[in-house]
């Protein structure tokens, strides 16, 4: 490191003050108040849209779902990963809106829509490693179940949309959900992950595998349609999260979806290629394609406890 000459120092000197002063003129000029007819004029179209190239994701990220005692299931050992498709990398992005309330007396929505991945060269990959936790058994508290595999989710223009709940009597926030996807596989591989590339990894000895799995809006006679299944609506009934405190039960967090008895709720169509069983110590078994033509989901209330 060389030091400064009396001459350099003074020149230094100065050019940190010239750009102190000139970040704080700036700084001025940018707090300009704002009117409040500026602020009435404001409309709520703003968003912005964004790609996930090259996303990747892995480390000693542990998700546990339990009950009171501690016994439940954990995810450890995260690997998340995503293909692109390199010609749509900003043509067909993700995007995050904010959008106005379509009725008086409704809350404004944020919206998250995914890419419309028209030719599918967007997948996902996952895998983890699956523990049974039993803290009643003094001998094996935790269990070694394997690991869990998603290979190749393709996801085709789902949404995400939350609000404050429109309800003023109740409390939350509110949840619009539309799927439609398609997964190359889901395995369970009890001992390890062998080669989480390939379906039938030759490391892995057994194995249950769900493969080739639709999931989409249902069509009129029952098919596997092409658009997305309306789980939840924000307009006609919203998934509910919200936290919930009593006497009796203590505090959890309160999940709820209930169709309106007056409509009915969108039904979905589900449709799985191949259910096979594999195993070096006993007969394999293939059980062949499975359909759900018509589904829906008319109620839902999962309550899960957050205190002592």
């Amino acid at each position: 490191m060389h030091a400064l000459t009396p001459k350099q120092n003074t020149r230094a000197s100065r050019a940190l003050l010239a750009f102190v002063g000139l970040a704080f003129a700036s700084a001025a000029l940018a707090l300009t108040p704002i009117s409040d007819d500026e602020l009435a004029r404001v409309q709520g179209r703003d968003g912005f849209a964004f790609n996930l190239r090259g996303f990747a994701l892995q480390g000693p990220l542990t998700l546990r779902l339990g009950a009171a005692d501690g016994s439940g299931l954990a995810l450890s050992n995260f690997a998340l990963s995503r293909s692109d498709d390199l010609a749509a990398t900003f043509s067909d992005p993700y995007q995050l809106s904010l959008i106005k309330a379509p009725a008086v007396g409704m809350p404004d929505r944020v919206v998250l829509s995914e890419p419309l991945n028209l030719n599918g060269a967007l997948s996902w990959q996952f895998a983890a490693d699956l523990s049974l936790i039993d803290k009643n058994n003094s001998a094996a508290p935790n269990f070694n179940a394997g690991a869990l595999l998603l290979q190749d989710l393709r996801s085709y223009g789902g949404s995400l949309s939350l609000a404050p709940s429109a309800d003023p009597n109740e409390q939350g926030i509110a949840f619009g959900l539309g799927l439609r996807l398609d997964v190359g596989a889901l395995l369970l591989r009890p001992r390890g992950r062998a080669d989480t590339a390939l379906f039938d990894s030759p490391g892995a000895a057994e194995q249950f595998s769900l493969r080739g799995i639709h999931l989409a809006a249902a069509t009129a006679d029952g098919q596997l349609g092409s658009s997305l299944w309306r789980i939840a609506d924000l307009d006609r009934q919203p998934l509910l999260l919200n936290a919930i405190s009593s006497p009796e039960s203590g505090g959890f967090l309160h999940l709820n979806l209930a169709w309106p008895s007056q409509g009915q709720a969108p039904t979905g169509s589900l449709l799985i290629d191949n259910i096979a069983f594999k195993s070096d110590v006993g007969p394999s078994l293939d059980l062949g394609s499975s359909r759900i033509g018509s589904m829906q989901i008319q109620y839902l209330d999962i309550r899960l406890k957050t205190g002592p």
